[in-house]
């Protein structure tokens, strides 16, 4: 009997020795998952700042487009004009 409480005491010794490194072994894993996840979020942070201002650059940029586009019809507006006015004056040359 004293024989089989030695092997219990043992055994029960020998799963906290087991339980106790896997406990110390799953914290170190999780320092350096809370690392990791401090170094993505740092990323994440990066990113929506990047985005940001790719985001700003855009509308800038689109609204130099569309300035660009109004002043071009105003251009071939005119250009229409004064073509139409050229026709005429030549009309008008020709049949004098």
């Amino acid at each position: 009997m004293h024989d089989l409480n030695s092997w219990v005491q043992v055994l029960a010794g020998a799963i906290g020795t087991i339980a106790t490194a896997l406990a110390v072994a799953h914290k170190t894993n999780r320092a350096d998952y809370d690392a990791i996840i401090k170094e993505h979020r740092a990323e994440k942070e990066e990113l929506k700042k990047e985005r940001d201002e790719f985001k700003k650059s855009y509308y800038e940029e689109r609204e130099l487009r569309n300035k660009a586009e109004n002043e071009l019809l105003e251009c071939k507006t005119k250009y229409k004009i004064l073509s139409e006015k050229l026709k005429q004056q030549k009309s008008t040359r020709n049949k004098s």
